[in-house]
């Protein structure tokens, strides 16, 4: 009891200073530096750091501030940021612009519709200052400024990190889109030093700075193969999607991204520059293959490049309640038969994606708000491998529920790999909305029972009226199984067992009351409890998980965490590169007056102090008996 109250009466002072923000829970240094303290650098001191970068400092502002009265307020430029917002390239070419952001404090607002604001508009969790890094020597004039001045560092590279991780209140941003250098195609792989012990002996592309997967697929179409890219083209190739996981259109048959990692050179948080492979600084190479983002500045990836294929057969399913009813207990048990054949599905190698809507908000499937729908694929088999597969599943549904629901089906074939990527895949939806969702790993085993499955569905699908939408990644099977057992596989063992996964997702307004923002994270809570308690032991998708979980360190990292906590202790032992819910997170607590309500201070204490008795599992406890309990109180990253 003497220590806990000694620790509290020592965190007094940090408790009463809501303009810091970040608390170091084992170090001297007990907060990072925002500007108005007392440690924000000076003038001078940014100046210097601007003639290093070349002039490339950017003090950030928020992009929709015409929206807002004030000086600033302009009714055209508002209603241009309102029209463009939804483009990709006009968020992610901003600074501070993200595809899907987690949270956002100066939304655009559509006057012209009637919309007013909710609140002043504000940086919010956004970071204050940036540097667009676009040479080695940029951004080792960055990581060091950051180093010597206290100041919270983020990065971003594409803005599509959907957990708010690239975000910061009060901080200074890497940001790296346009660090680009060069994309190579090796016709066999060439590791680093002539390293001997890879087992991959096929092609590669070494993708030399922060390109999207267009740009890497438009190198792999060239040379007549193909690699395992993002669900859409513009999804950053080297980020947070590869180190975190990362699925799309080939996982299935060619397996997860982060098991395409051959090498990555790394700029660690001393400055230093090492390569990461099977020979040269294996434990950094392995958590870079699952470990998610935070290690350090991945400047480089080399990745495997896969022989084109000669068929790929795809299947288009939809189903939507007969007569667009309202009652929709038809559709999901539809939907649950589904669901309980997937684990066939992709042991037999399908792959690809399949969204379920119930009352959507808007038109969703077949001109109905309710319905479900699925592009499969068999890549490397022909269409009529791929009925003896998915017809069996048609035939039971069309026997099973066709009384209520209206059933279609058909099958296309393509010739190669990128016939179909470009037809199937290569698009982007609208950007811009602000998301919060959650995920989770499904075993075989999970799924056997139907009353318990169904009653599992109708929980997530339940938000009548709600852009809520939920979405199958057929994204398992033998060869992910299988990539498992390689000795620097260093993603989540769950995802090796899982047949599929399961991710839930709720689009908010972005002009929302906190009040009514609460709401809808209290729904995503009992999601998320509904999927961890119908799945338990298995796990999340990082990329695309609740951020605020109470469980995130057993539900992203599994048994693999206290391996990666030790390589970031060792390459990041000052965890410069912090990120919510990233490796090392546990050791910070976040705090600032931009989000509505402050962590509790008595939680945030005996937070501290079980961290402080020293342990892993003192770490993990804390974690996951503390943070989701104060769930009302700070938010963001």
């Amino acid at each position: 009891m003497y220590k806990l109250l000694t620790l509290l009466s020592g965190l007094s002072a940090l408790v009463a200073g809501h303009g810091r923000f970040d608390k170091r829970l084992n170090s001297n240094v007990t907060c990072k530096a925002v500007p108005g303290d007392p440690g924000w650098p000076s003038e001078d001191t940014w100046n210097t750091l601007r003639r290093q970068v070349g002039g490339r400092l950017i003090k950030t502002t928020p992009i929709a501030k015409s929206c807002y009265p004030g000086s600033s307020f302009d009714s055209s430029e508002c209603d241009n940021v309102v029209e463009e917002w939804p483009i990709l390239d006009f968020t992610t070419t901003n600074v501070i612009g993200r595809s899907l952001p987690y949270y956002i404090a100066c939304p655009p607002i559509n006057h012209t519709a009637g919309e007013v604001p909710v609140r002043e508009c504000s940086m919010g969790i956004n970071p204050v200052i940036a540097v667009n890094a676009t040479s080695r020597s940029d951004i080792s004039a960055t990581v060091e400024f950051a180093r010597k001045n206290n100041v919270r560092l983020v990065t971003s590279g594409t803005g599509h990190d959907l957990l708010g991780r690239s975000d910061g209140f009060g901080s200074l941003e890497l940001w790296l889109r346009y660090y680009r250098n060069k994309i190579v195609f090796q016709k066999e792989y060439k590791p680093t030093r002539g390293c001997t012990k890879s087992p991959w002996k096929g092609s590669a592309i070494v993708i030399d700075g922060v390109y999207q997967w267009r740009d890497v697929s438009a190198v792999a179409k060239a040379n007549n193969v193909f690699v395992a890219t993002g669900g859409t083209p513009s999804v950053g190739a080297i980020g947070g999607w590869s180190q975190g996981g990362g699925h799309g259109p080939a996982t299935t048959y060619v397996g997860w991204g982060v098991d395409q990692i051959l090498e990555a050179e790394v700029m660690l948080a001393n400055g230093q520059i090492v390569t990461a492979n099977s020979c040269e600084n294996t434990d950094l190479y392995r958590s870079l293959r699952g470990g998610g983002p935070g290690f350090g500045v991945v400047l480089s990836m080399t990745v495997k490049a896969h022989e084109n294929v000669p068929v790929i057969a795809v299947h288009h399913l939809t189903m939507v309640p007969r007569d667009n009813a309202e009652d929709t207990s038809g559709l999901l048990d539809a939907v649950t038969m589904v669901l309980q054949r997937a684990s066939d599905l992709t042991d037999s190698g399908v792959g690809g994606y399949g969204f379920w809507y119930n009352h959507y908000d808007k038109i969703a499937v077949n001109n109905a708000t309710s319905g479900y729908k699925h592009q499969v694929w068999t890549i490397g088999k022909n269409e009529s491998y791929a009925r003896s597969v998915l017809d069996p599943l048609v035939k039971e549904l069309q026997q099973n529920r066709s009384s209520n629901v209206q059933i279609e089906s058909d099958y296309v074939t393509y010739n190669d790999y990128w016939s179909f990527y470009n037809k199937e895949m290569a698009f982007e939806g609208p950007q811009g909305k602000t998301t919060i969702m959650t995920s989770r790993a499904i075993n075989r085993d999970q799924t056997t029972d139907f009353t318990s499955f169904r009653r599992a569905v109708e929980t997530i699908s339940d938000a009548p009226g709600q852009d809520n939408s939920n979405c199958i990644l057929f994204a398992g099977g033998k060869k992910v199984a299988s990539d498992g057992n390689d000795p620097f596989a260093g993603y989540h063992p769950a995802w090796r067992k899982a047949s599929y996964g399961i991710v839930t997702i709720r689009v908010i307004p972005h002009n929302i009351t906190d009040a009514e923002r609460t709401v809808v994270e209290k729904d995503m809570l009992s999601k998320t409890s509904a999927m961890e308690a119908f799945a338990p032991g298995t796990g999340a998708y990082m990329n695309e998980a609740d951020r605020l979980d109470p469980n995130y360190i057993e539900n992203f990292y599994g048994a693999n965490y206290g391996d990666h906590l030790r390589t970031k202790k060792k390459y990041d032992p000052e965890n410069l590169f912090y990120c919510g819910t990233c490796v090392g997170a546990e050791e910070w607590v976040e705090r600032h007056p931009e989000l509505r309500n402050l962590r509790s201070d008595v939680l945030v204490k005996l937070r501290r102090f079980l961290f402080q008795k020293g342990s892993r599992s003192a770490q993990v406890n804390s974690r996951k008996r503390i943070v989701r309990s104060t769930d009302s109180n700070v938010r963001g990253p």
